[in-house]
């Protein structure tokens, strides 16, 4: 059965060979201080011989607090906090493109998941238990600085792409969605001052990657929390973040304190629970001009060739 699935697309100025994407996944293999070992390359050259036409690798932390880098529980993340990061993935990469491929390094700040408790709001997460600090704008624009040379880094090392993590109760998440951030001032408020976290660091990391290098977000379309982001409102935010510059996204929901899904949803025994995402990515499709990129309980071909946005 013919499908679009195997045809070429392009994410802006890079061509993938289909559009099979394999969405980050902790894999728990990165050297102690956040650097790819040998287990993960041969992850990746597997993928890639499995001609997956674009991978993403698990979140990079933009920021280490200790070591190993520690997201939510879950030691041996990698990073991208420093240019000495850049050189330990030339291998990786290399072997990736040999099997015409394309990689992108997905980098993340886990805000109150992580060590530093960080948030755009002191609002209370039930599901962990504490009240993160609220971060000052000094600190927001540090971060945003922190996240644009993570891009720079990505770039410099041979990655095709940068993908934001903005799902799943993270930093930037935590930024867009109003459950969590009840903040007054320019980062604040309105549809729009929560998206200007996205749309600084897309910005400033435009000055130093180029107007063609594809900076894309895996973003909740739904925080599965009352008062947070819900579909008309991921509408909303995508059309902002594209006009900022954001040039690919992949749907996603859950993760904010007391939430339901997070990443997944268990039980996926039927072909009718398959692409639980769909609604919001066709939502998002007819909104905005850039790839939507559907995530979300996909098992069967079947359903992926009948499915298509």
């Amino acid at each position: 059965m013919s499908s679009v699935l195997f045809e070429p697309v392009d994410i802006k100025n890079i061509r993938l060979k289909n559009r099979f994407v394999r969405s980050a996944t902790m894999e728990g293999r990165a050297t102690f201080d956040g650097r790819p070992t040998r287990r993960l390359q041969e992850l990746y050259f597997k993928l890639a011989e499995g001609e997956v036409g674009l991978i993403v690798t698990s979140a990079a932390a933009v920021k280490v607090y200790k070591y190993p880098p520690d997201i939510e529980g879950l030691p041996f993340g990698l990073a991208i906090d420093d240019d000495r990061c850049i050189e330990s993935w030339k291998e990786v990469i290399d072997g990736v493109h040999e099997q015409v491929s394309k990689i992108a390094m997905q980098i993340v700040h886990p805000g109150p998941r992580g060590p530093s408790h960080i948030a755009p709001s002191a609002v209370l997460l039930k599901d962990i238990g504490i009240v993160p600090r609220e971060m000052t704008v000094t600190e927001i624009q540090e971060l945003v600085d922190r996240f644009a040379q993570a891009c720079r880094r990505a770039k410099e090392a041979g990655f095709d792409a940068v993908q934001l993590h903005g799902a799943h109760g993270y930093l930037i998440n935590n930024f867009i969605s109003p459950h969590t951030n009840v903040r007054t001032d320019e980062y604040g408020g309105s549809t729009e001052n929560r998206a200007r976290f996205i749309v600084d660091i897309v910005k400033k990391a435009r000055t130093m990657v180029g107007p063609g290098y594809p900076l894309m977000i895996k973003m909740n379309c739904d925080d599965f929390v009352d008062g947070g982001i819900d579909k008309d409102e991921a509408v909303r935010i995508a059309r902002i973040i594209v006009k900022g510059g954001i040039d690919c996204i992949e749907v996603s929901g859950g993760g904010q304190a007391g939430g339901g899904s997070r990443v997944s949803i268990k039980g996926i025994n039927k072909e009718g629970k398959e692409a639980y995402f769909r609604p919001y990515a066709r939502a998002l499709k007819e909104n905005v001009s850039v790839p939507v990129i559907l995530v979300g309980g996909l098992r069967t071909p079947r359903v992926m060739i009948t499915r298509n946005l």
